[in-house]
């Protein structure tokens, strides 16, 4: 009794018990027999009371079936038992009371109990089995309607109106506040489903995230810190200095020893900097790439940096690593700059070549080390992009994308090309740079998404168009996109293709771009995803459509466990939100072949075509 009373006040209180899956199950399958057990034995004595000897026995037999039923799970915790008897009998006793009391003109609100059985089916079968369930229901149906002449013809009526009214009530009260009872845990149990796998895909992609991160800026080979962790880190501290090491003649120990012999001597020079480095504590050691490493150090006193440095120098000099019984000498070269956040890594790179130069092991960047040749070089590059302007010498040509599945071409890239005056094809790489200082870049731009409408037009390729922060918070550039993509009916066919995403500070401008973008038809794509700042709240955000994966972890992809690892990363949270990814710089057939196997949608690279200068 206690127990009955247990399930009864679960039952009761489901929405605000916190149960398991599994005691969910059993109360939805025992308040069946708890809610109709009871009933049918009190409605067994009223036929009883008039008479209805035979009709008595029906709900008598279901009472006592339901208590050996309880009894049995009490003692066995066959659930299965429980719920399959149940249906059955819930599915066919109904029909045969019906018919004992005179079929569907006297007794037609019996049936209502019957469709409990697909209910049910509903909430507890796995496999589509409930429609079988609806099948049955409806086959009884169909019986009862043809032999309900004869019932009528055969039966005689000896329960009063009265009585037949008040089991109306009770059969549909009943009957329904079961079948409440039953969609509420339906109910409850999918909204808890929905949150359970809500909470479960969340504290997932929190922890691919952090993985990610983690890869993304740790050192493979050395377990360092690496480039895109120093690009991060010096922009989020103030008055850095940066110091970067170079390790002399390094290419000779590959030659000598070979390449795993050369990645030991960097990974012990790697620990030997960090162990150098303990008693310092606002420094930071990473490799750059290569034999190249830096350390950002808050140390801005010179006196105190110089002292630090040619003791760490000396020290290096002085104590070969020891390597497979080798004694390995090395010497360094180190360059070093206290310049602006922005200035720090290019000009410690000057530095550095200038210590080479004056073959010093230490040398501080100064305005007299930047080069005036580099200054020489920006005038006459900033000359040849105002003349290919105005000479219409900015071209584009065309990059395939090729779909994975059906390995035919589904879209192109527009890429900006140069052609000098000697017709030679210059590659971005060479003047954007420049144009942008010279406040030239904007122009540029204009220019590809003019030239990239003309050249699509009159066919039915998909093309991409690239597009900077800068461009899309430029108030004119936006206008002429917008008022391009009215002039030229192939919007569809368009995406913009968002470069430089992390470096996003205004949100609301972009997304704004972005809204009024897609609501002409045009599609978004993240450019060089995998590398800077790049996580899935972002893709929320900007509404991506496509992610390019970055050609660097792309390129590495066959021999490199970690970048396969970030792929399939990648890949399988695009999944989860319906982005379609693109696979940069594949240069050969194993490392397509790899792609496929990690599920990219996509491929680009060299091994399909370089980029040409006409559409096919």
């Amino acid at each position: 009794m206690a127990t009955y009373k247990n399930y009864l006040n679960d039952i009761i209180q489901l929405d605000k018990l916190h149960l398991n899956p599994y005691k969910l199950k059993e109360i939805s399958v025992i308040i069946v027999p708890i809610l109709i057990g009871p009933i049918s034995f009190l409605w067994a004595l009223i036929y009883l009371i008039y008479g209805q000897y035979t009709a008595a026995t029906i709900p008598m037999f279901y009472s006592f079936i339901s208590l050996f039923n309880l009894w049995h799970y009490k003692k066995t915790n066959n659930l299965l038992a429980i719920q399959k008897t149940q249906m059955l009998l819930v599915l066919i006793l109904p029909f045969l009371l019906m018919w004992v009391l005179g079929g569907f003109a006297n007794s037609s609100y019996i049936m209502v109990w019957a469709f409990f059985a697909p209910i049910a089916a509903i909430i507890h079968e796995k496999r589509g089995e409930a429609k079988y369930w609806l099948f049955s229901f409806l086959a009884l149906m169909g019986f009862s309607v043809l032999i309900d002449p004869w019932l009528i013809a055969h039966h005689k009526e000896t329960m009063p109106k009265s009585a037949k009214e008040i089991f109306f009530f009770l059969n549909i009260s009943a009957s329904l506040t079961g079948i409440y009872y039953l969609l509420k845990f339906f109910v409850y149990n999918k909204n808890r489903n929905i949150t359970t796998k809500l909470k479960e895909k969340n504290q997932q992609l929190l922890e691919y995230t952090k993985e990610l991160r983690t890869m993304l800026y740790t050192d493979s080979l050395t377990g360092l810190k690496n480039r895109t962790a120093l690009l991060e880190d010096k922009n989020k501290r103030d008055s850095m200095v940066l110091i970067l090491l170079n390790i002399d003649r390094f290419s000779q120990i590959n030659d000598l020893f070979g390449e795993k012999f050369g990645n030991r001597v960097l990974i012990a020079f790697s620990q030997l900097l960090k162990n150098n480095l303990k008693i310092h504590k606002n420094c930071e050691v990473y490799r750059l790439s290569g034999d190249e490493f830096v350390i950002l150090s808050g140390e801005r006193d010179a006196k105190i940096l110089t002292n630090n440095i040619a003791q760490l120098v000396n020290y290096i000099n002085e104590n070969p690593l020891e390597i497979e019984d080798q004694e390995i000498a090395l010497h360094i070269t180190v360059g070093i700059s206290t310049e602006s956040t922005e200035q720090l890594l290019p000009t410690a790179n000057m530095a550095l070549k200038a210590a080479r130069r004056s073959k010093k092991s230490i040398i501080f960047y100064t305005e007299e080390i930047s080069l005036n040749e580099e200054y020489e070089n920006n005038i006459r590059w900033i000359k040849e992009i105002k003349e290919a302007i105005k000479e219409d010498r900015i071209v584009l040509f065309y990059q395939p994308i090729m779909d994975n599945e059906s390995n035919e071409i589904c879209k192109y890239e527009t890429l900006i090309r140069l052609i000098d005056q000697e017709g030679n094809i210059i590659a971005p790489n060479k003047f954007l740079e420049i144009a942008k200082k010279s406040k030239l870049y904007k122009q540029l731009t204009r220019i590809v998404i003019q030239k990239s409408f003309e050249a699509f037009k009159e066919n039915d390729f998909d093309f991409s168009i690239n597009l900077t922060i800068d461009d899309i918070l430029d108030k004119k550039i936006t206008t002429m996109i917008e008022r391009t993509l009215q002039n030229y009916n192939i919007s569809h066919r368009v995406i913009f293709e968002i470069v430089e995403s992390e470096s996003i500070e205004n949100f609301e401008k972009v997304e704004d771009f972005i809204n009024m973008v897609k609501s002409y038809g045009c599609k978004i794509a993240i450019d060089d995803f995998g590398t800077g700042y790049s996580n899935f709240e972002h893709l929320m955000k900007l509404q991506a459509d496509f992610i390019k994966i970055d050609g660097s972890i792309i390129k590495e992809i066959v021999h490199n466990k970690r970048s396969e690892i970030i792929t399939s990363v990648i890949v399988a949270f695009a999944k989860e939100m319906q982005i379609k990814t693109i696979a940069e710089y594949v240069e050969n057939e194993d490392i397509h072949n790899k792609l496929i196997k990690l599920g990219v949608n996509k491929s680009q690279g060299y091994f399909f075509d370089k980029p040409q200068p006409n559409l096919p």
